[in-house]
């Protein structure tokens, strides 16, 4: 701190030239000092719009300058200083002799033989070629004791990436410069600790703009009406004096006209800009805006795009809420039209107060952006902002609509929505009119199948596919997929089977990944059904691996691949990984709108019971409750599975008379539906609800050991088996009660060497308990077969060939031509019959 005191020596000779005081309730950023401090390198930038806190980090760096090293300091006076004013302020302040030329200056200090850190403050930020060329040269001819440290708006037109190649260059940003969230619940709770509530709604509005962020806490605290939360920026007289002054004050008119406007854009580009503002002219005076630094900043997602700082876009469409801007998105509308991009033209549209125009663009949607489940939550937005006349008056919207609709769970609506074609039959067309009514079966099936009625499922999936053209491949795929689920849901494993390796094939066939990732997630249903919970794992990680994450982006598929991939984690006790995996997950599931949130709090409740936090697991349980009727999902898609994991717990808390109810209004209504299907992604509702009746039936003393034997039977004829597992250790306790100890010995050692083949660690909606160590991990085989060859051996046994194996397998005939040698080797038998044979005496399946 020493090296301070030739500071007021070297400085005092310029007016203004002190290092700034720290101002108010300041918070040292010391992470950012120790990023500075860390690198030795000739210069250190920091660029970023005003108001980020450039000029105070420097100087609480400059208060840090080391024993031995000279401090020298020079506000530049952002846009008022020449290459001439320069060399000659940076030559008196250097102690050089007056009057030096710029090549003297450099010469000068080529040879300076003295440590010097030279912090230049508020470095022009509009394109100033002579000065940016003399920085470049002084910066070229630095000797190794002299750092520079420079803070600036723009970035100086210097060889910054050849600095940067030589490691003498270290650069801070934006986004390195504003706050984090925490902290501004730091600072909150320094200068004001009554608000230091507010850190998340302050961090919301401002982004963590330092500027901002000051300025709305001085108005808050004298701004009666601002007592409980902060108000918005836009009503804020303080900051928009300041960004009048710090921002807008000083623009050409042509660049303050053209900010005013692309605050009204929610992205925009050169080409864009061209458009709007005049070919050659719109690109140019974006680049002038960039270079003077006023908050244009670009998009990480999409390069070549850029969006304006979004509080002050907030701020400046505040101020200039007069101007009409309808004719700026017309403009903007058509442009998107024209490039394709059809979602950014729809918003320009409705924003310029056009919605027929908006509608005519929805038509444009294609069948696989919707239906891959694309822009869900935008659409739905869209709907509500269009009129109902208007969402009706085609075909073509119609469908559209209803598919939107029926993929996020909203059946009755769908079922309306598609009642609308009949206004348009009949057609003289009669293609056109088979062709809608194979969309209408389709729909229909998928309704049914929503609705838990196998019946009309499976009769409308089977006549839509016979009547969809292949232009409707997208649908077709939906329709197989439903019927995959149907199959799975009616315990007809191997039919699920056949029809997810079709599925698939079609999908590949049209090389389109997301929906390849959609139908890999019914794949891995079917494996979690039969309790292959490691190759379930295996094929999601698989799947989030290999498809390129842009994909997936704006679709649910990404959010359902997380949440299933937690949920198979779980099953096999890896709670750590679940706990992480499910919030993921969920998070991705409520950004697009995907009723699939659901399952990320169910997740999360069945984590928090079998931690004992029964409060945690009820609150979780009420949070996807809410979810699925502000999103007006239909009950059938998920009250079944919410009754029953409340049920678990309230028997887990002795509330049997509540559970008892719940499960039977499940099963009552199971009973009223024909062919009853589970709830979706739920295969074994229908018998859990019937496990738990039967458990609570055994708690007051009934025989249920025939009942239970029934279900355990069904469940081994399904293939089911880590719920058979399950039905063992209930059949288990239910012969404890009757006094059969050796049934109950039994049942229960072929439950936990079942549960142990199939890494079935974590028993669903239940307290953790671990597996009994003293029975056997595996069935009584000195070479136990692996969870593949068992695979290989089960469609053995259904009578495929080895050529039909691989292709359900999705591995190659060589491959199960190995499997099956290793399956003889290990069982010690010759022949297909006797591995069948003995795996079965083994009760490997």
């Amino acid at each position: 701190m020493n090296a301070l005191a030739p500071l007021s020596l070297s400085v005092a000779a310029l007016p203004g030239g002190s290092v700034q005081r720290p101002p108010p309730g300041h918070i040292p950023r010391l992470t950012l000092q120790q990023r500075l401090f860390a690198q030795d390198c000739r210069l250190r930038l920091l660029i970023a719009p005003a108001g980020f806190g450039k000029t105070v980090l420097l100087a609480d760096c400059a208060r840090e300058c080391p024993q031995g090293c000279q401090l020298l300091w020079l506000n530049c006076g952002a846009d008022e200083i020449y290459a001439e004013q320069f060399v000659e302020q940076l030559g008196k302040l250097l102690g050089y002799s007056a009057g030096l030329t710029t090549s003297e200056l450099l010469a000068a200090l080529a040879h300076e033989p003295r440590r010097l850190w030279i912090m230049l403050n508020d470095y022009p930020a509009h394109s100033n070629n002579a000065l940016d060329n003399v920085l470049n040269q002084l910066l070229s001819v630095t000797p190794a004791g002299v750092c520079w440290w420079l803070g600036s708006r723009g970035r100086p037109s210097c060889n910054l990436s050849r600095l940067l190649l030589e490691g003498e260059l270290l650069e801070l940003g934006p986004s390195d410069l504003c706050f984090s969230e925490e902290d501004v619940a730091t600072w909150l709770l320094q200068i004001d600790p009554a608000r230091s509530h507010w850190a998340h709604d302050l961090y919301g509005l401002t982004q963590g703009w330092p500027a901002a962020l000051r300025l709305r806490l001085l108005a808050a605290q004298v701004e009666p009406a601002a007592a409980t939360a902060p108000l918005d920026i836009e009503h804020d007289p303080l900051l928009s004096e300041y960004v009048e002054r710090e921002v807008l004050h000083g623009l050409p008119v042509e660049l303050l006209q053209m900010l005013q406007n692309l605050a009204q854009l929610p992205r925009f580009n050169p080409a864009l800009c061209d458009h709007l503002f005049g070919v050659g002219e719109g690109a140019l005076w974006l680049r002038g805006l960039i270079e003077r630094g006023v908050f244009v900043q670009e998009l990480e997602a999409a390069k070549g795009w850029f969006v304006l700082f979004p509080p002050l876009a907030r701020l400046l469409r505040s101020l200039t809420s007069h101007i009409p801007c309808n004719a700026l998105h017309v403009h903007a509308s058509q442009w998107f039209a024209s490039h394709g991009d059809i979602r950014a033209a729809v918003e320009h549209a409705l924003l310029a107060g056009q919605p027929e125009v908006a509608g005519s663009f929805l038509e444009r949607f294609t069948e696989e952006q919707v239906l891959q489940g694309q822009d869900l939550a935008l659409i739905l937005r869209w709907r509500s902002e269009l009129p109902e006349s208007l969402l009706c008056s085609t075909p073509r919207l119609i469908l559209l609509n209803a598919w939107v609709l029926l993929l996020v769970g909203r059946l009755d609506e769908a079922q309306a929505c598609i009642d609308q074609l009949a206004r348009f039959q009949p057609r003289s067309d009669g293609a056109r009119t088979r062709e809608l009514f194979a969309h209408w079966q389709a729909i229909q099936g998928i309704i049914a199948y929503g609705r838990v009625c196998a019946v009309g499922a499976r009769s409308n999936l089977l006549e839509a596919l016979q009547g969809l053209p292949e232009s409707a491949w997208a649908q077709s795929l939906l329709c197989r997929s439903a019927l995959t689920l149907v199959a799975i849901g009616e315990g007809n494993l191997e039919l699920a089977q056949k029809l997810s390796f079709e599925a698939l094939k079609q999908a590949r066939l049209h090389g389109n990944a997301v929906f390849e990732a959609l139908l890999e997630l019914d794949h891995a249903l079917l494996l979690e059904a039969r309790g292959e919970f490691a190759r379930a794992e295996s094929l999601l990680q698989r799947v989030l691996t290999a498809t390129d994450p842009a994909a997936l982006r704006n679709t649910p598929v990404l959010a359902r691949l997380q949440l299933r991939l937690a949920r198979v984690q779980l099953r096999q006790g890896r709670h750590d990984e679940a706990a992480q995996g499910f919030p993921r997950g969920l998070e991705n599931a409520l950004s697009c709108g995907d009723p699939g949130a659901f399952h990320g709090y169910l997740g999360l409740a069945e984590l928090a019971m079998g931690q004992g936090d029964f409060a945690g697991a009820f609150a979780h349980l009420g949070r996807a409750e809410r979810l699925m009727q502000r999103q007006h999902v239909s009950e059938t898609l998920y009250r079944g599975t919410l009754l029953l994991a409340s049920s678990h717990l309230w028997i887990a808390q002795g509330h049997y008379e509540r559970a008892r109810m719940a499960v039977g209004r499940v099963l009552a209504y199971s009973q009223r539906v024909e062919a009853i299907l589970p709830t979706p992604n739920f295969p074994e509702l229908i018998p859990r609800l019937q496990l738990l009746l039967l458990q609570m039936d055994l708690a007051q003393g009934e025989d249920v050991r025939e009942p239970l034997r029934h279900l355990r039977e069904q469940a081994l004829s399904q293939g089911r088996q880590a719920l058979a597992s399950e039905l063992w250790l209930a059949y288990a306790d239910a012969s404890t009660a009757c006094g059969d100890k050796a049934a109950a010995e039994h049942a229960r050692e072929t439950g936990q060497v079942l549960r142990r083949r199939l890494a079935y660690h974590c028993l669903w909606f239940s307290v953790a308990k671990p597996l009994r160590d003293a029975a056997p991990v595996q069935p009584a085989t000195a070479n136990a077969l692996s969870q593949r060859e068992i695979a290989v051996l089960r469609l053995i046994a259904q009578g495929c060939s080895n050529q039909e194996v691989a292709e359900q397998l999705f591995i190659s005939l060589h491959t199960v031509k190995t499997h099956a040698r290793r399956i003889n080797g290990k069982l010690g038998v010759a022949r297909r019959t006797q591995a069948v044979a003995k795996a079965k005496a083994l009760g490997f399946f």
